[in-house]
């Protein structure tokens, strides 16, 4: 009988025929929810459970919620060893990363997700993607293959009524937080047009000093560091690669002219520029989003230390070595 089983599972699987399973296969990640009513100013937490038979070294997940009904907060994996790795967050999406240098078996719960109501409605919490990551034979991380994705959607009914505040209760594991970005201010007071117009003359000002000082630093000998750096790509176009960086500077973007091509939709022409400087590594945004661990770095340039996690767009994701 087990046999048979076997057989029709691969079967299943060689006529690619993807489906939404409630059993769970050996390798599925999915979400659950103790309770799906809530009141205003309560906390929802989702768990996102996992079973594998092959240990894993970091997983990653994206759920989808509605930010009119529902604020992120963090997330905690109980998982020995897994550290949660901040990224940028997108307001309407959470995004969780975490990684172990050992490897770990997981049967159950993966990672807790947690959300704070915000009024009366009816909503979705959705799971968008989930991967779990091990260490290929070259020794990089990579998508563990043939996961499925059984449960995905948790549907939530929050009261317009405020509940009665909830003591905290204890979180174990690796805390990640998944903060929003702050909401924009669309009002622009009028006593500030003058203002911003005088602020916009010196930053003109100090672009022209910057730029011409730039073309004189070029002019000058690039200052190479002893050894050589390397790019281990762990999300996006080449994941799981390794780039040696022999030359410099070193433009990567999406144009196949570059030294390094990342053919994403997400990442422009010519995003970054790497550069040495002061017997030092530098990289500097050319006008992409670019974030190196966590923190924006808008149209300037900021020094690159070993284990710097660098992000590109949404999700080129590469660590600096």
């Amino acid at each position: 009988m087990k046999s048979f089983s076997a057989v029709t599972l691969a079967i299943i699987f060689t006529l690619a025929v993807v489906v939404n399973v409630s059993a769970q296969t050996s390798e599925s990640i999915w979400l659950t929810a103790s309770t799906t009513a809530y009141k205003t100013g309560e906390t929802v937490t989702v768990a996102l459970n996992a079973n594998s038979a092959t240990p894993i070294q970091g997983f990653t997940f994206q759920i989808r919620y509605d930010p009119a009904c529902l604020r992120p907060v963090n997330a905690s994996s109980p998982v020995p060893g897994m550290n949660g790795l901040p990224l940028p967050q997108l307001t309407g999406q959470v995004d969780g990363t975490y990684a172990s240098t050992t490897p770990q078996t997981v049967n159950g719960l993966l990672a807790e997700v947690r959300f704070i109501t915000l009024g009366g409605c009816q909503t979705n919490l959705t799971l968008e993607s989930a991967a779990l990551a091990i260490r290929n034979e070259s020794g990089f991380a990579a998508p563990l293959a043939g996961v499925t994705i059984g449960e995905k959607n948790i549907a939530l009914n929050i009261d317009k009524e405020v509940g009665v505040p909830q003591s905290a209760q204890p979180i174990s594991g690796s805390i990640l937080p998944l903060d929003p970005p702050p909401a924009t201010n669309r009002g622009i007071p009028g006593w500030t047009i003058g203002l911003l117009a005088t602020l916009l003359v010196v930053v003109l000002i100090f672009g022209a000093f910057k730029f011409f000082r730039t073309r004189s630093a070029a002019a000058q000998p690039i200052s190479v560091p002893s050894g050589t750096a390397t790019l281990h790509i762990k999300h996006g176009p080449q994941a799981g690669k390794s780039i040696v960086i022999n030359k410099l500077p070193c433009l990567i973007g999406r144009d196949p002219i570059n030294d390094i091509c990342l053919n994403d939709a997400h990442v422009i022409s010519q995003h970054v520029k790497i550069f040495s400087r002061d017997n030092g590594y530098y990289l500097m945004d050319l006008g992409g989003e670019t974030f190196i661990n966590g923190r924006a770095v808008k149209k300037s340039s900021a020094i690159l230390k070993p284990g710097d996690v660098i992000r590109l767009g949404k999700s080129a994701l590469f660590v600096f070595g």
